[in-house]
């Protein structure tokens, strides 16, 4: 859908803004600057070639949003007021980007042009794109409207984890989303290297992790650097994560003699939680580490260093007389006091390389040194139990994308929300921010921008923008618009859900199946896995990969029929719309037949291609009696019920999308 904005000068308000994330401080005022050919950029102060570049972006993102044709690169000279926009920075900043970075800037759109000032170079990156995301136009041109912006981000840590070791993803598909996460200004990217499907990254002092732990699919050294740098251009820090001592099956295929049991081992083709651990009770394993972390720490600039801690589940230590018997000697109670000595010493490690430590909120333990980053998958509590104990926290706990949780459900997740809203001001300042998770179990380069844009940048405005912006749906609105940007930039997130619908119908037209594949939406993680026995080298080549994780279709029609049965001003107006839809998805059900028998690939979604018109026939009935101020038949009643609970249930690993929205019309029948 291709959304277009016509900004009045008389009516707008600041909320009107398709920004996204949204400003701290937004004054929008009356006039407009035109963006034509004629459009210029002075670049002052500061300077670095992050700049020029970000400024060469600007050009190429405008000439594709508006079609005009930019001559002109950044003016040189003195005369700053000869440009269209004029952009200052005055210093700077950090060589390596680190939490603390000044990301803040101010944005005037005046009569006398576009004035955007940062201390840094960060904070000009944020600026411009803020700048691109006010370009709008109506009936007379392309133009930014007169505005003043001051903003800054709530929180310093705004992330998105990408793990590449289930499923790998090549450098092309990371700068994708890199690229995105720029859009929305998350600064942290945390690449998820190592599992116990994959070792990713090129070692030259232990060549048998990338060589033995792969398959063949790793990042060469060179390619880890072009991503530091690409990110670097973008305002991204890139932290890397290297899992330990559990989920380490791929080190251990490469070097056996670092588990607690002898091996030998094998890559893992399936999901879940694994045995094999590193053996934390000998040296040789800290001076293998010592080694290993000091060739990566040469290799990734960031101050911090991620060595995952979770899901330990210590029956390879018990099974070990050896291993009981140093717990015994060193005083340690259980598995979780080695574990908190294991850390130590790997936190000890980094510190001689002048890396910082982060670990998943299995790693908290009164031992552990409070300069530790503690990042909580398991709940929003352990975040606050993190905080009281001292270690700066961010939150990943409502962040999980693999869920298929719609963006209005992460979205109301706030790290300094529920426990951690009763934390001492001090406390609170602990709590740094939070991460999307993508895992990768069930994506590939096929489908994963899709099952990570556009519902992320719910999770960048819940981190960037102040804490009392909780209007969801002007959150889809603006949502809406930004997924056309990412789109019109490069992103692939309808693209390749549309080569992968093409793919199952073979040559035939996939037009009926486009029209379904909007009203279906996929089950998380948890589900799929307990559906079916899943490995990594099982194709992801179904609908239930090819859909997306929220449908803006069903999203749509669910404001209509809310309408219908609330805005009685509204009311005719949304009922014929919402009877048109419901009688064309019902008629799509004969249409798209034919291509679920043809192809295997889509034989299996024939049931919820009839639970769909069954639900719209049902809808219609609803309208009926709505129109009619008719009370619908017990009998009705219950059959809809029924079909309601039934299509509660996932069928091919998918759910209709409008189920709930039926639901609401049957009540109204009530």
């Amino acid at each position: 859908m291709t959304i277009t904005i016509l900004l009045s000068d008389a009516t707008a308000a600041p909320q009107d803004l398709l920004l996204m994330p949204m400003p701290e401080h937004v004054s929008l005022e009356r006039g407009r600057v035109a963006i034509d050919s004629a459009f210029t950029v002075q670049l002052s102060g500061y300077s670095d070639p992050r700049l020029p570049r970000a400024i060469d972006r600007l050009f190429q993102r405008m000439e594709a949003e508006t079609g005009i044709p930019f001559a002109s690169r950044p003016i040189a000279g003195p005369d700053v007021k000869s440009a269209t926009m004029q952009i200052h920075c005055d210093g700077p900043g950090e060589q390596v980007q680190s939490t603390r970075a000044d990301e803040s800037y101010q944005l005037d759109v005046t009569d006398q042009g576009v004035r955007l000032t940062a201390p840094s170079p960060i904070g000009v990156l944020r600026g411009i794109e803020t700048f691109l995301q006010l370009i709008v136009l109506d009936q007379q041109s392309f133009f930014v409207p007169f505005v003043k912006i001051e903003d800054k981000p709530r929180f310093r840590w705004r992330g998105l984890l990408v793990d590449v070791s289930r499923h790998w993803e090549p450098v092309e598909v990371i700068q994708r989303n890199l690229d995105a996460m720029a859009v929305v200004k998350m600064n942290v990217f945390h690449w998820h290297l190592s599992d116990d499907q994959g070792f990713r990254v090129e070692s030259l002092r232990f060549p048998k992790l990338h060589q033995k732990g792969s398959d063949g699919k790793y990042y060469t050294r060179a390619e880890v650097q072009e991503v530091i740098a690409y990110a670097r251009d973008r305002g991204i820090r890139v932290v890397p994560e290297f899992d330990m001592p559990g989920h380490t099956t791929a080190w251990l295929t490469a070097y056996p003699e670092l588990a607690s049991v002898p091996g030998p081992y094998q890559i893992e083709r399936s999901w879940g939680v694994f045995e094999p651990c590193l053996d934390p009770t000998r040296n040789e394993v800290y001076a293998f580490l010592d080694s290993f972390i000091g060739e990566m720490a040469m290799l990734f600039p960031d101050e911090y260093f991620h060595i995952g801690g979770d899901e330990v589940n210590g029956k390879q230590w018990n099974t070990r007389s050896r291993i009981r018997s140093f717990k015994a000697r060193h005083h340690l109670k259980d598995n979780g006091d080695l574990q908190a000595y294991f850390n130590q010493r790997v936190q000890r490690i980094l510190a001689k390389h002048g890396k910082k430590m982060i670990g998943w909120d299995e790693t908290l333990h009164r031992d552990l040194p409070k300069s530790v980053v503690v990042q909580s998958w398991r709940s929003q509590a352990s975040l606050a139990e993190a905080a009281r104990h001292g270690h700066p926290g961010i939150l990943s706990y409502g962040y999980y994308l693999d869920h298929m949780q719609p963006a209005s459900f992460h979205y109301e997740m706030d790290p300094g929300g529920k426990e951690a809203a009763a934390l001492s001001s001090d406390e609170s300042e602990r709590i740094w921010g939070g991460e999307a998770c993508m895992w990768a179990e069930f994506v590939n380069p096929d489908n994963i921008e899709s099952r990570i844009w556009p519902r992320t940048a719910a999770i960048a405005e819940r981190l960037w923008s102040p804490s009392g912006l909780t209007d969801v749906r002007n959150m889809y609105r603006r949502l809406e618009y930004l997924d056309q940007e990412l789109e019109l930039m490069g992103l692939r997130q309808h693209l390749n859900n549309l080569e992968m619908l093409q793919r199952m119908a073979g040559s035939q037209d996939i037009a009926p199946l486009i029209r379904l594949s909007n009203l279906l939406i996929p089950t998380g993680n948890g589900v799929r896995q307990r559906t079916r026995k899943y490995s990594s080298l099982t194709p992801l080549n179904r609908m239930a990969d090819a859909v997306s994780p929220e449908s803006s279709a069903a999203l749509h029609f669910n404001d209509l029929v809310k309408s219908v049965l609330s805005d009685r001003s509204h009311a005719a107006e949304a009922t014929q719309q919402v009877r048109k839809a419901l009688t064309n998805w019902r008629e799509n059900e004969f249409l798209v037949k034919p291509l679920l028998e043809n192809s295997f690939l889509l034989q299996e979604i024939q049931p919820i291609n009839k639970m769909v018109a069954e639900l719209c026939s049902k809808g219609l009935q609803a309208l009926d009696y709505i129109e009619s101020n008719q009370k619908a038949p017990e009998a009705w009643q219950k059959e809809t019920a029924d079909l309601l609970s039934l299509a509660e249930k996932p069928q091919a690993e998918m759910l209709p999308a409008i189920t709930a929205s039926i639901k609401r019309l049957a009540e109204g029948a009530k």
